[in-house]
């Protein structure tokens, strides 16, 4: 069958409406030159005088006309066009008339221009249509056997009416006498002046005819001895329907008309076509080929396997329409020989070789599209797109589709979504259901590795592997083969497992005997370890991870069914590597899950081993649909499935990287620094994600020097006010400051923001340079939701500079004005600690930020210092402990710990001091400035 000819009918623009009827049939005289005469005789043409020209839609005219008589179809088609625009006079200035000259005639009946009262005869005088072979398909191996004729349309302006009349003649070779017609019914709200479809037949013939109840055809009526159907057009717009609606309930309305009485004697038409094109002979060279299959094994299922793979990789895809080639099939012998062949001569060359072999097999017709709605339709041809086999071995029916790729003996059960097939024994048979079974190897595989053993608080290695199967598999061949290294790198980079995250190494190949594709990636990646209620944790929430929730609201939509895609099969396999040394980690949640909803299947397990923890997962989606009455219930599975939960637990005591001496750290995380060198190394020449994330890991493990090295490349390269702030702040922390206030400059240059801005003036006022600080902050616009960070910012300059009344003052405005606001109670709390200036005011402010606050670890810290200034150590204590355990890596509130606990002359203090410092190296030096220092 031609897979491009006898596709499912479907809406076209109007300019290729014409072409609708997908009418198979050719007359006696049937060539390759324009025929010009009159329109035959039983034509009702239709009138401009019935159509107020003025006020009607510029598609003025669109009648089509069908007549079934003596095997052959005759397509009428009546078109007129004003050309109110000059963007219509381009798109008609060419007239463009497509048949196939195998099968029947093109003959023109009128090319006229309309103007006011004066009608002008385009092709009168002998001006004629050029013909041209139309293989518009070429790039995807199509070669229909199309002739187009065009006219460029001679003096044709805007204003000007176009009316074209044409007739196609249509005979199959491969159906005989048997003849089929469809039309296409637009409905509303095109816009069109008259436009209706008829179709006849003579009243003594056996001709069948169906539409979708919901287009409202009449029955035939009997006129001059012919069986007529006339629908007027456009029909009414056909209700809504919900997208998730199996296809039969949604398919476009068409008027199918034919000869055949049911399936089997359309089974019966095809079927000596293919029986015979199948036929060689015992020394051919299909023959031999067979032989050879049947020496390399003798299970029936693996030389089922063997000759699908032939057929598919040895015999490339060409739709070839020529010669009657619609359905008529091209021999086994001569695809063998051509090496070529569309899903037909594919198809007859796969049942050859099975034939030959003694395997039971049969050519079948299905839709590729659609499928489900095909047992509804009247039993035409035209219904089906593609050719397949069916062969049955040990009672198990396979099905197997030449035009694919990548079958083997482990996928040669997959059931394609075409839903129903028609067989094409030489003794004829009805449709027949293709009955889904789940997929026994997966489409996609993948397994995944993260590493951990440096710590949880520090990125993790991870490697991943995806296998995948089957034609989608195959699609990746190619790539494979170009092993393009920068292809692979741009790749790799758009690949990159989440933010922060940098490949070291990507690699694809394709196993051909398997069928796989292979994608195998290295690399690094953060941590997803989070701190939560007192505990780090790796959770796998399964919130919102599936979906399924159909709208069947209304009432017209409450008995539709929904339809579910398949047949897919996917497994995850994850394995998570903990650090050695770290014990009792816990792991929540179940085990096992045995679970599914509307025709999904979930199995998935987890197991321990030591500092090793895997989740094994496998998901089936198959194809089917799901009655509406049982949605409710399905909708509910997908609640309590998202609702699951599972994490893993990190003991409370584990140690933070700060925590970490710095000979162990170094060896920690030598792995991971190596990690992000490769990466650096790996990225394409313009990818500079990966040198930023070292440089990110560098200030993790307080590598100030490392992280500054990484900046200074980056922003010679790619300079930008994140980077030159990012770059300002490291140079704080080393102690340069000047190089500090140089870099936040040229950032506040590059984006004049009210954060930068901010940034800037506290640096010049702890720097000394207060009066430039306070201009700075004087010239600049802010905005409403600004306000507190300005005012806190100002509060810290002006104390600074020694205004210590105009900071209190402005802090007092911004409070007045938002006294619920946590930002702006918090900037009056930090301002009174941090310069102690009646620190005993500051705690209702204080106490009111930490009570309505998201976080409150900040506002903790700031009630802290207040606390501290007061000679409160305990309550100081206190707060910085809440603090630390909201925020563990909140270097502040570690380092007045560590100064409170001196002070109560706790020796531990030392410690938090020390490891405050190693995040934030300029605390010391900033806090020194207002008389908070460690005690000797």
């Amino acid at each position: 069958m031609n897979d491009q000819t006898i596709l499912p009918i479907s809406r076209t623009s109007l300019a290729a409406s014409a072409a609708m009827a997908i009418i198979l049939a050719a007359p006696a005289n049937a060539g390759e030159t324009v025929l010009y005469g009159p329109a035959p005789d039983w034509i009702d043409a239709a009138s401009l005088d019935l159509i107020d020209v003025e006020d009607a839609p510029s598609t003025l005219i669109y009648d089509w006309q069908q007549r079934l008589e003596d095997g052959v179809v005759t397509e009428y088609e009546d078109a007129a066009i004003r050309i109110d625009n000059p963007e219509l006079l381009m798109d008609h200035g060419t007239v463009s008339l497509s048949w196939l000259p195998d099968k029947g005639d093109l003959t023109v009946h009128r090319v006229e221009i309309i103007r006011g009262d004066e009608r002008i005869d385009v092709i009168d005088g002998g001006t004629e249509f050029e013909v041209i072979r139309r293989e518009r398909g070429l790039e995807q191996r199509l070669l229909d056997g199309r002739l187009t004729a065009t006219l460029a349309v001679s003096g044709l302006q805007v204003d000007d009416i176009l009316r074209v009349t044409h007739s196609v003649t249509v005979d199959d070779q491969a159906l005989g006498d048997e003849m089929q017609a469809s039309q296409y019914l637009f409905q509303e709200p095109w816009q069109v002046g008259f436009s209706r479809a008829i179709v006849s037949w003579p009243e003594n013939e056996d001709v069948y005819w169906r539409a979708e109840d919901v287009a409202g055809i009449e029955p035939p009526v009997v006129k001059e001895g012919y069986k007529t159907l006339t629908v007027a057009l456009p029909i009414d717009e056909l209700p809504d329907m919900p997208g998730d609606a199996p296809s039969r309930f949604s398919r476009d309305p068409v008027l199918r008309v034919g000869t055949f009485a049911d399936w089997q004697e359309l089974s019966r038409a095809f079927a000596p076509h293919y029986q015979v094109a199948a036929e060689v002979a015992d020394d051919s060279a299909v023959a031999a080929k067979a032989r050879e299959i049947r020496a390399a094994t003798s299970d029936p299922l693996e030389r089922t396997a063997l000759a699908v793979r032939l057929v598919q990789d040895e015999v490339s895809y060409l739709l070839n329409g020529l010669d009657g080639g619609n359905y008529m099939p091209q021999s086994a012998d001569e695809t063998w020989e051509k090496r070529y062949g569309d899903c037909k001569a594919k198809s007859v060359l796969l049942y050859s070789l099975l034939s030959q072999m003694g395997i039971e097999a049969i050519p079948v017709l299905v839709s590729t599209r659609g499928g489900d709605a095909i047992p509804e339709l009247l039993p035409i041809p035209g219904n089906f797109d593609h050719m397949i086999v069916r062969a049955n071995i040990d009672g198990t029916d396979y099905w197997l589709d030449g035009t694919s790729t990548a079958t083997r003996l482990s996928n040669i059960g997959d059931v394609p979504a075409f839903f129903y097939a028609l067989p094409l024994p030489v003794e004829g048979a009805d449709l027949v259901p293709m009955m889904q079974r789940r997929k026994a190897i997966p489409n996609m595989a993948m397994d995944g590795t993260t590493d951990y053993s440096a710590g949880i608080d520090f990125p993790s290695l991870f490697s991943l592997t995806m296998r995948i199967s089957g034609p989608q598999g195959a699609s990746l061949r190619a790539a494979a083969d170009e092993a393009d290294e920068e292809q692979l790198k741009r790749f790799a980079s758009s690949f990159a497992s989440g933010p922060g995250g940098a490949l070291t190494s990507v690699a694809l190949s394709y196993d051909d005997e398997e069928a796989v594709g292979i994608l195998e990636v290295e690399g690094v990646m953060p941590t997803e370890f989070t701190w939560t209620d007192g505990r780090m944790r790796l959770s796998s929430d399964q919130t919102e991870r599936f979906a399924f929730n159909p709208d069947r609201a209304r009432p017209e939509w409450r008995d539709i069914p929904v339809r579910t895609g398949g047949p897919q099969y996917t497994r995850i396999n994850a394995t998570i590597v903990l650090p050695d040394g770290m014990t009792d980690f816990e792991a929540t949640g179940d085990a096992v899950i045995d679970d599914g909803f509307a025709n999904t299947v979930i199995y998935g397990k987890r197991s321990l081993d030591g500092n090793v923890i895997r989740y094994d997962v496998d998901v089936w989606n198959d194809l089917g649909e799901i009655p509406a009455s049982n949605l409710p219930a399905h909708k509910r599975k997908v609640r309590q499935l998202n609702a699951l939960k599972s994490e893993i637990l990190a003991p409370e005591d584990f140690a933070w990287r700060w925590e970490v001496d710095s000979a162990m750290l170094a060896r920690r995380v030598k792995p991971l620094l190596e990690a992000y060198d490769a990466a650096v190394d790996f990225a394409a020449d313009d990818d500079w994600s990966p040198l930023t994330q070292r440089a990110s890991f560098k200030a993790q493990i307080f590598d100030w020097e490392g992280v500054l090295t990484d900046l200074d490349t980056l922003i010679a390269n790619q300079p930008s006010a994140y980077l030159l702030g990012w770059r300002g702040g490291v140079h704080e922390a080393l102690g340069n400051r000047e190089a500090a206030i140089a870099d936040a400059q040229a950032a506040y240059d590059l984006d004049p923001s009210t954060y930068l801005a901010l940034n800037l003036a506290e640096l010049l006022a702890y720097g000394g340079q207060r009066d430039e600080a306070l201009e700075l902050l004087s010239n600049l616009p802010v905005s409403d939701d600004e306000e507190g960070s300005y005012a806190s910012t100002f509060a810290t300059v002006a104390g600074l500079a020694g205004r210590t009344d105009d900071a209190i003052a402005a802090l007092e405005e911004q409070v007045a004005d938002k006294p619920t606001n946590a930002s702006v109670l918090n900037a009056d709390c930090w301002f009174r600690g941090l310069f102690n200036v009646q620190p005993e005011a500051a705690l209702s402010s204080c106490t009111k930020a930490i009570e309505r606050a998201t976080n409150s670890a900040p506002m903790l810290d700031s009630r802290a210092m207040v606390s501290y200034r007061m000679g409160d150590y305990d309550a100081a204590l206190s707060d910085l402990d809440s603090a630390l355990e909201l925020a563990p890596g909140l270097s502040a509130s570690l380092y007045l710990r560590g100064i409170v606990r001196l002070e109560k002359g706790d020796k531990a203090g030392r410690t938090d001091v020390e490891r405050a410092l190693r995040m934030a190296p300029e605390l010391a030096a900033k806090y020194a400035m207002h008389g908070v220092v460690p005690k000797d």
